[in-house]
């Protein structure tokens, strides 16, 4: 069931990067093992995206934090202000997560909903192994409509 969510200022750090949409399935692995090796005392990670633009697509791989904790050597920490988001349960395997967000983005476009650039994926577990996630794409805001 995809469902409209509101979510507080998230405070994401981790590790970013910015590359060709083509070469993240050889980039992000190694980004994922760079996390987990990282002694950071979280023990459940997100991915945070941005849609490319200019043909570069950002991705940050992380966990969220207090804004009062420290920045590990490397690392960079993202504020994500309060928002609305859709968002969908995933429950099966990681390779099923593209086509999650697709529903969303199809859930949006029949329902007249307009969505932001802005994607978070909860759930990753050391090793990547099948988990629950939680996908949340954001959504525009809305303008004020005034009677």
């Amino acid at each position: 069931m995809i469902e409209i969510v509101e979510l507080p200022e998230l405070v994401c750090i981790g590790y970013e990067i910015e590359a060709d949409p083509k070469d993240l399935p050889v980039l992000m692995p190694e980004l994922w093992k760079r996390l987990f090796a990282a002694d950071t005392g979280a023990t459940s990670f997100l991915k945070v995206s941005d849609e490319p633009k200019e043909g570069l697509s950002r991705k940050l791989v992380g966990f969220l934090a207090a804004r009062s904790t420290e920045i590990p050597d490397g690392m960079t920490k993202l504020v994500l202000p309060a928002r609305r988001y859709l968002r969908l349960v995933h429950e099966g395997p990681l390779s099923g997560i593209a086509s999650g967000f697709q529903r969303i983005h199809d859930h949006a476009a029949a329902t007249g909903q307009r969505t932001g650039d802005l994607k978070l994926d909860f759930g990753y577990t050391p090793g990547l192994t099948d988990t629950r996630h939680e996908l949340h794409v954001a959504l525009e805001p809305q303008p004020l409509l005034l009677g």
